[in-house]
């Protein structure tokens, strides 16, 4: 099964899905989200939703 991280920007007007990546396993992608998660504030102001979904 493959996973996709989902990542979204919330605040600043955006709103809009920015970006997804494939992961191999449902860990990865949940490792992956919390790192973008703890790094809040790179991103203009925007705080960083992320989405782990299972995918085929």
């Amino acid at each position: 099964m493959v996973y996709v991280l989902i990542i979204m920007l919330a605040g600043s007007g955006s709103g809009s899905a920015i970006g997804s990546i494939e992961f191999s396993s449902k860990p990865a992608c949940e490792e992956a989200a919390k790192m973008i998660a703890e790094s809040n504030g790179i991103f203009s102001g925007a705080t960083a939703v992320t989405v782990c979904a299972a995918k085929g």
